[in-house]
């Protein structure tokens, strides 16, 4: 029974404990090293003359601006009430290069760029507190649609329960056989040790707005347990192209075989049905 515990624990339903939640000036989930480039997220990012809130203000940038790490982390800061450490970075005006130190939490966790030059970034605009049972400890994260000009299109907001998880990445899916749908995302926030959830977050662009698509993640303790989600757009099960499947399949060990174990497997699905616009669950046949 102890593994269906911890399958609760950190189930889409529950939430993991946030008490202690910390990233440090050398881990987090943005994974940036020196001399890579990186996107600002922010709509005004400012940057500083030292790595501190109290230093001047020397320059702002705008969401989309692409920016270049020059140093290692300094010690950071707690803004919309997450921590995340300074860098220093350079930045071209024109042909004029800048430099100056920013926050990292004013960047982008991640982009993606469209065949048609249209960029896709994503970031966390705050840590929110859950207030009641029914809630979760959560990152508001945010993805934004830049045109080829870099003008802003539109944005949505879902939520991101941190549980440990070490990376982030995304990429750009095609409409996947939806109505509507004009491209989609998905950015996925990865475990990579035991008990750590990988979650799949899918965003569609209808050329009119950016909505929510089902999610999925997937959890396992090697010789304890496992929990698995996959998801099938119409293009992938070749059926209704309003519908979209979502498979589960969970496993708990029934012996003591640590290298072999044998489990005890169930399996069950759900379907969403796409409008065009918006999905809904459809009621699970008994």
């Amino acid at each position: 029974m102890g593994c269906y515990l911890i399958i609760l624990v950190i189930g889409p339903f529950c939430s993991k404990a946030q008490e202690n939640l910390k990233f440090d000036d050398n881990f987090n989930l943005w994974n940036i090293q020196k001399g890579q480039s990186a996107t600002v997220f922010a709509t005004k990012a400012y940057v500083r003359a030292q790595p501190s809130l109290k230093a001047a203000i020397v320059d702002s940038l705008s969401v989309g601006n692409v920016v270049t790490i020059t140093s290692a982390p300094f010690k950071g800061n707690t803004l919309k009430n997450f921590y995340a450490p300074w860098h220093q970075i350079s930045y071209f005006e024109g042909s004029i290069k800048k430099s100056g130190f920013i926050w990292l939490g004013l960047l982008a966790l991640g982009k993606q760029t469209a065949s048609d030059g249209s960029q896709y970034i994503y970031g966390f605009e705050r840590f929110t507190k859950r207030i009641n049972e029914q809630e979760q400890d959560h990152f508001s994260t945010v993805v934004k649609l830049l045109d080829t000009n870099g003008n802003f299109l539109a944005e949505h907001t879902f939520p991101f329960a941190y549980s440990e998880q070490t990376f982030s990445q995304s990429k750009l899916l095609p409409a996947m056989g939806l109505q509507n749908v004009k491209q989609i995302i998905r950015i996925e926030f990865l475990g990579e040790a035991c008990g750590i959830p990988s979650e799949y977050n899918y965003v569609a662009w209808t050329g009119q707005r950016l909505v929510d698509l089902p999610s999925r993640y997937s959890v396992s303790d090697a010789g304890v347990f496992y929990y698995d989600e996959k998801i099938l757009f119409p293009s992938e099960h070749g059926k209704n192209n309003q519908l979209i499947y979502k498979y589960i399949e969970e496993g708990e060990a029934i012996d003591d075989d640590a290298e072999n174990p044998n489990f005890k497997i169930t399996k069950k699905s759900e379907e969403f049905l796409w409008n065009g616009n918006s999905f809904e669950k459809l009621p699970t046949a008994k």
